[in-house]
């Protein structure tokens, strides 16, 4: 099986940082990382019952197989290096800033190995710092899955965040303009993952909806208010046989007088009328904002208190799980799956963090 080490290398690097990060649990040589592992290639059918990443009764991941022999500790980072960089691009009449995360050789350039690599597009909170969520990225970076985090200048019109995403992901696809060498080639058009938190949730379910190029789709506490709803397009959403939706909430910013979550439009809702497969993680005694890296300097964090879980620990679980998806659906690597529904994952549950639901 192909492992890939990665990072979108786009252009004119405002800011540029490298890091050095090892799991040894995690094996990144194709000559032992082959078939006889038991680890899916993507493209491989993930629909059968016995790798079936939800279906029902089987807490995900089908609980009938022991996959604990191969586990990756994914509350490490993984074994590649990883740069970040920083630009801004033009789509329409809007310019979006994005920080590039991925895997590096150099520690100046993308990894060229393995080329095409899989990626996802992180879209943040509402009037939130898109850097909130660098974290993430570096996570997933470590272990070979490009991430762009995004900040758009159209968060007050649904529509149009929705459209210059996809103006984006094309442009990502074919980069243009000085610099377009550090991104161009690296990029797999047909392993594309996107995630969200709050407002940047329910845009990634609206870009999924209208773009069949998404083949994983993950939404951190989102929140569908405002036309156009993510609810009402729910029947659009084609993501590839066997791969669920996935859905991370809490449920203490649903109440109040100006809730964070609405009880009407959170998390719960979009579950609900979500198709199948789909998975959704309830992060107990968490708050709306404390998914992010680093509430204490997230200036409208403040606006969504309540949260009785150590926002350290909401943060990390939240990047594992983040992690654990897009490694195996996008990453084509089973393996992750026991973080979302083996005994890694029923470690958490065991100790009170979060409870799971599945369809």
């Amino acid at each position: 099986m192909r492992r890939r080490s990665i990072l979108l290398s786009l252009v004119l690097p405002l800011a540029l940082g490298s890091c050095i990060s090892s799991n040894p649990d995690f094996c990144d040589d194709p000559a032992t990382c082959s078939e006889s592992d038991g680890i899916l290639s993507w493209g491989d059918d993930l629909s059968q019952p016995s790798s079936d990443l939800a279906s029902a009764g089987s807490d995900l991941a089908g609980s009938n197989q022991d996959m604990s022999d191969a586990a990756i500790d994914l509350s490490k980072p993984g074994p590649s290096s990883i740069i970040r960089f920083d630009r801004k691009v033009t789509v329409g009449r809007s310019t979006i800033d994005i920080t590039v995360i991925g895997p590096s050789d150099d520690g100046k350039e993308i990894t060229k190995k393995g080329t095409p690599l899989p990626w996802v597009i992180l879209s943040p909170g509402f009037a939130t710092d898109h850097k909130q969520y660098q974290g993430y990225g570096d996570r997933l970076a470590s272990y070979g899955i490009v991430t762009i985090l995004q900040k758009s200048p159209s968060e007050l019109n649904h529509a149009t965040y929705r459209d210059e995403t996809v103006q984006l992901i094309t442009w990502l696809l074919s980069p243009s303009g000085m610099g377009a060498e550090r991104l161009s080639g690296r990029l797999d058009k047909d392993r594309l993952g996107l995630i969200g938190h709050s407002l940047g949730g329910k845009i990634s379910f609206l870009v999924a909806q209208s773009d069949s190029r998404v083949k994983a789709l993950l939404g951190i506490d989102p929140v569908d208010q405002r036309d156009p709803t993510a609810v009402s397009g729910m029947s659009k959403l084609k993501l590839p046989s066997g791969v669920p939706i996935g859905y991370f909430g809490e449920t203490v910013s649903k109440a109040g007088l100006m809730p964070c979550a609405p009880a009407s439009a959170n998390y719960e809702v979009m579950y609900k009328a979500s198709p199948a497969p789909a998975f959704s993680i309830t992060f107990v005694g968490a708050a709306h904002m404390d998914f992010v890296d680093n509430p204490a300097s997230c200036r409208n964090c403040g606006f969504c208190p309540g949260g009785t879980a150590p926002k350290d620990r909401t943060n990390a679980l939240a990047i594992k799980y983040t992690t654990a998806y897009f490694l195996s659906t996008i990453g084509g690597d089973r393996r992750a799956l026991e973080t979302l529904s083996g005994t890694l994952f029923q470690k958490d549950v065991t100790a009170g963090y979060v409870t799971k639901e599945a369809k």
